[in-house]
């Protein structure tokens, strides 16, 4: 009688165990998929000359029911990866290859894939990508901000390229992303055939505006057509009316008492606008594309300055984006638009 109790017992603590362990996720319930990973964590340490690292994280399927995969989602745009294959019977492996394009930029990168199954137990892994990258070709600076101001024709702007690993540089031409930029390399004075000085040049063509262009590089001992390297340029084309600040922001808590009395500072933002000529201007016709944001032109001096005041009467639902406009005299520049972001949050 005490072997059978006893043996009751055993076999009691031996269940109350079992489930401890399916309840701890160190063995899946009969009939239940489970995914394991080799590793979660790829690390490629120091990498340099590459455009990108390619790599895949090994998995299987300890548990005793199908494993059903859903498509790899990387945390950015940069990262590709697949999964193959998508369904697994029991002790079946399989793999999740990816490619991490590194760019152009110096430093220690990390992104993330989330896997998701039907592993009850794990829905989701997610896995890490590491790479310490140092680029053959560094540039100094890398992006520029060329401001062409009214009255000028031309901009001159200069950058340094270095190559990394000391070689020459043998840099076999440069490209503006439009006709009025041009860009030339010369060796740095002092330094050896590693580094350069790129000197790129703005033309002025075409209305004032905003732009955002690049410069690519491009080596004569690359192995394919590609660049290696880019200069960005984030600049603008100045006219003969200028704006100060040159778009509309506000940040509104939802929810604002649009009838009670607002301060000033919530409600109104202005605009200066002067004549960088100093020809006579005029402004006329000011409109709003956002509801509730009314605008007019206020003269400071005569003809020459002018004072943009929008005033935001009613708080939207929700953040949008829009613009206000006006008229002009100059015929370069017949109509200007304002932008507007309205940023609404939850207090």
């Amino acid at each position: 009688m005490m072997k059978t109790t006893t043996t009751l017992l055993a076999g009691l603590i031996g269940l109350s165990a079992l489930n401890a362990a399916v309840q701890a996720q160190e063995i899946p319930a009969p009939g239940t998929p489970k995914i394991q990973f080799a590793e979660t964590t790829h690390d490629f340490g120091k990498i340099s000359d590459v455009a990108s690292v390619s790599g895949a994280f090994k998995f299987k399927n300890i548990g005793t029911g199908v494993l059903k995969m859903e498509t790899p989602k990387p945390s950015c745009g940069c990262t590709v990866a697949a999964v193959n294959p998508d369904t697994l019977a029991p002790d079946a492996t399989g793999e999740i290859p990816f490619t991490l394009s590194l760019g152009f930029y110096k430093g220690v990168l990390e992104k993330h894939i989330a896997v998701r199954s039907n592993d009850p137990l794990t829905p989701e892994v997610s896995l890490t990508i590491k790479v310490d990258y140092t680029p053959l070709y560094e540039l100094d600076p890398m992006t520029l901000s060329p401001d062409l101001a009214f009255g000028s024709n031309d901009l001159a702007q200069v950058t340094t390229i270095t190559r990394t690993d000391g070689k020459p540089l043998q840099i076999s031409r440069l490209e503006g992303s439009q006709p009025w930029i041009t860009a030339t390399v010369a060796p740095a004075s002092g330094t050896n055939a590693s580094s350069a000085t790129i000197h790129i040049a703005i033309h002025r063509e075409g209305q004032p505006r905003r732009f955002n262009e690049y410069v690519r590089i491009y080596s004569a001992d690359s192995t394919n057509d590609t660049p290696v390297s880019s200069i960005y340029l984030y600049g603008q084309v100045s006219g003969e009316v200028a704006l100060s600040p040159e778009a509309l922001y506000w940040s509104v808590p939802s929810g604002t008492n649009v009838t009670g009395e607002r301060p000033e500072s919530l409600v109104l933002r202005r605009v200066t606008i002067r004549s960088a000529s100093g020809q006579v201007l005029t402004l006329k016709n000011p409109k709003s594309t956002i509801k509730g944001l009314t605008v007019e032109l206020v003269p400071k001096e005569t003809g020459q300055v002018y004072e943009l005041v929008a005033r935001l009467g009613e708080t939207p639902a929700s953040s949008l984006a829009g613009n206000v406009s006006f008229e002009t005299s100059v015929a370069a520049q017949p109509r200007i638009e304002v932008p507007v972001i309205v940023n609404v949050f939850k207090p």
